[in-house]
């Protein structure tokens, strides 16, 4: 492998006085096998490779986000951190832990657990791409999927590989499956409860009927988006998804929660406007040719727009409503606040 160091670290007077740069280079192949070592300076950000270093100029450029894309790299990288960040807390799968837990305390530590066990998955892929540049550069090199089981077998080859591998395709099913099901009946429990038992021309659905219907809206919708002739890859659907996610329900959560100004009125435009903003951008991405201009980055990562956006327009709205504003929100944020052991009239 190679290794990635900075000069300002190991050639420090108060590091290693004693070494030269050679000698660190020879302790650092002999302890953790790195025929090569990369000294990228100070380590700031934009700072120019060392002398006669030809190593490739986007790993020394290491801490500019998408470093060949400039001023456009740097707005999709934010903007997706942006939609995976706030998007994260309107996942239906991680709202829901708040209605199955008996009281705020449970529902505080199991949505906590959950997003700690998240982030370890999320810390996952990094170290498998790692390893996979080791076991198998041309593979990583090429960005091909193959990588992925593959790896298992070049890491260790023979029965120990193949299974690995079947690990690793049975794991990846089961996390599709339980994904994928849970969110079918988290949006079908939604369907069911909110919009279906509303009359509609005289009729309504509810109970058990209206769960099945939710759960046929939530499962065709997806099927035929993923069946359509959209070529986007599967990583920018699920970025495109995390927006929405944000644009929609983290406005809603944080206003709702934390702001006792905000109206019907407010949420229902804020939820119109980032919905919409996000969800036309998601289909002009799934079904327009890419281009290299701003408007396509824009509409290719919206989180970085829609999210602010739709915060405020159900301020602006709700400000404008201010007196259609429930009566009880002061007495509901005394509730949703205070904290469950102090003695507190809940009904």
């Amino acid at each position: 492998g190679t290794g990635l160091t900075t000069e300002q670290c190991l050639l420090n007077p108060n590091r290693n006085p004693s070494l030269t740069r050679e000698q660190i280079e020879d302790r650092l192949a002999e302890d953790f096998a790195l025929p090569r070592v990369v000294w990228l300076g100070d380590g700031r950000p934009g700072a120019a490779s060392p002398a006669g270093d030809t190593f490739p100029g986007d790993v020394v450029a290491w801490s500019d986000p998408l470093a060949a894309g400039g001023p456009q790299g740097l707005y999709l990288t934010y903007s997706l951190i942006i939609a995976t960040f706030l998007g994260t807390m309107g996942l239906p799968h991680v709202v829901v832990r708040f209605y199955t837990n008996p009281d705020g305390r449970a529902a505080r530590r199991t949505t906590l657990l959950v997003l700690v066990l998240i982030g370890f998955f999320y810390m996952i892929p990094p170290v498998y791409g790692a390893l996979g540049r080791v076991y198998a550069p041309e593979l990583a090199a090429a960005g091909s999927d193959s990588l992925v089981l593959e790896l298992p077998g070049l890491m260790l080859g023979g029965l120990g590989g193949q299974v690995l591998t079947g690990m690793v395709v049975g794991g990846a099913f089961a996390a599709f499956l339980s994904t994928s099901s849970g969110l079918a009946i988290a949006v079908a429990g939604v369907l069911s409860q909110d919009v279906f038992p509303r009359p509609f021309r005289g009729r309504r659905l509810s109970g058990v009927t209206g769960f099945r219907a939710g759960a046929v809206v939530a499962v065709v919708g997806p099927a035929l988006v993923a069946l359509s002739d959209s070529d986007v890859g599967v990583a920018t659907t699920v970025g495109l998804a995390f927006a929405v996610a944000a644009s929609t329900f983290c406005p809603l959560l944080l206003l709702g929660i934390w702001w006792r100004g905000l109206t019907t009125a407010g949420a229902l435009a804020g939820l119109l406007t980032g919905g919409l903003g996000s969800g036309l951008a998601a289909l002009l991405t799934l079904y327009t040719a890419q281009s290299d201009g701003w408007l396509d980055v824009l509409l290719r990562r919206p989180a970085a727009w829609s999210v602010p956006l739709a915060l405020l327009v159900m301020v602006v709205v709700s400000l404008a409503t201010r007196r259609t504003a429930p009566a009880h929100v002061t007495r509901f944020m005394v509730r949703l606040h205070t904290p469950e052991a102090v003695a507190l009239d809940r009904g």
